[in-house]
């Protein structure tokens, strides 16, 4: 019986110290000026002692354009949002197999929600417009430990494999 009435107070502590947070992000993407299209977007929350939380996703539209809602909560404090996606438009490095298809890798973007568009409670009230935004000319953002080491420990960019037959340049 002591047991129980000891775990009771510990499993209800994240319940009552809980913050709920909401956000709604929209924006249009470009990579070198044209409309960055069916590409996953993400928004999630810094956790800085467990691993980030998901809040939610979509693809942007044939013109780039995107639209995410999410309610998010941390159980110590308060929601930390972010929106995330891989930079296709920002590959790093690819390599051509003997078959003619192309490796092509790529590292996360991933910028903060401003504190004055992270709404209380579970409705987002106020929209983060972010508009056009240029993807060739943003940076991604860090904080708590992963600034300090530069994203060794967050999350790690994507690979692609397009065929020879989907390439668009001429394969060497």
């Amino acid at each position: 019986m002591r047991q129980v009435i000891f775990l009771v107070p510990i499993l209800l502590f994240p319940a009552i110290w809980s913050h709920e947070a909401s956000v709604h992000i929209t924006g249009q993407l470009f990579c070198n000026g044209t409309p960055y299209q069916h590409e996953k977007v993400t928004v999630w929350e810094k956790n800085y002692v467990f691993a980030d939380s998901f809040g939610a996703k979509t693809k942007t539209d044939p013109n780039g354009y995107f639209e995410l809602k999410a309610t998010l909560s941390d159980g110590i404090y308060y929601p930390k949002p972010y929106f995330y996606m891989i930079n296709w438009c920002m590959e790093k490095q690819w390599w051509n197999d003997k078959n003619g298809d192309k490796l092509m890798c790529s590292d996360p973007l991933k910028v903060f929600v401003p504190a004055q568009y992270i709404n209380n409670g579970s409705t987002p009230t106020i929209k983060w417009e972010m508009n056009r935004v240029e993807l060739t000319q943003v940076e991604t953002q860090f904080a708590g430990l992963e600034a300090v080491l530069k994203g060794v420990l967050g999350q790690k960019g994507e690979c692609r494999r397009i065929l020879k037959e989907d390439r668009k340049d001429e394969p060497e």
